[in-house]
């Protein structure tokens, strides 16, 4: 098991927490790091261009906190790419290959979230996600992990607001007394993100805050 696992079940036994959150992408949600330097083959242009284009585009800032779309992100980000070098076509070919590429599931993480929800933890997901969560969610089949009408899933796209923004934490803390019907004071609630940015915002709202990191 990681550390920051470790670390995790430790605060759980060691504090009265009432609640545990884990972040997506980059703990729970894992892509092929290879994928970006595919794609600026494909798109021949130099390295680090596709990243930049999509997940270093602006707009992105907009649609996590549900001011736009998952749709005109990538035409956005397709734009970007023509402006860096990329043929049209080139480009669309891009949006394709990204879309389609494969994510997994990280077993390790996914079994200790379980096993906390097992012994009476509720487990939350809190994603700067897209309007497109759900959709991927159910493609990789973890939808039920998710809970009756995806109750333990936090989309910033949702919310309004997304991390490190102390409003996210306040806006997804609220969802949760809502969710469990009860009042939770900040240190009751553990906090597990791959973002140092994200942990240190969640650990200035005064959640428990571990920042994972894979063996």
């Amino acid at each position: 098991m990681s550390t920051s696992l470790t670390q995790l079940r430790g605060l759980v036994h060691d504090h009265d927490l009432r609640a545990v959150v884990s972040d997506l992408d980059g703990v729970l949600r894992r892509f092929d790091p290879s994928l970006w330097g595919e794609l600026d083959a494909v798109a021949e242009v130099p390295d680090g261009t596709v990243y930049e284009a999509v997940l270093g585009h602006p707009f992105l800032d907009e649609v996590v906190r549900g001011r736009g779309t998952h749709r005109q992100w990538r035409e956005q980000a397709a734009s970007a790419l023509v402006a860096a070098g990329s043929t049209p076509e080139g480009a669309d070919a891009v949006i394709r290959g990204w879309l389609s590429s494969p994510a997994r599931i990280d077993r390790e993480v996914l079994d200790e979230l379980e096993s906390l929800r097992g012994a009476g933890i509720p487990v939350f997901i809190l994603t700067n996600g897209t309007d497109r969560v759900p959709e991927e969610l159910d493609d990789l089949g973890i939808t039920p992990f998710l809970g009756p009408g995806r109750r333990f899933l936090l989309n910033t796209a949702d919310l309004g607001a997304a991390k490190p923004d102390r409003e996210a934490y306040a806006l997804a803390h609220a969802r949760i007394e809502h969710e469990l019907g009860e009042d939770l004071r900040a240190e009751q609630v553990a906090f597990l993100d791959d973002s140092p940015r994200h942990v240190r915002g969640a650990a200035a709202y005064g959640w428990h805050a571990v920042l994972h990191h894979t063996e």
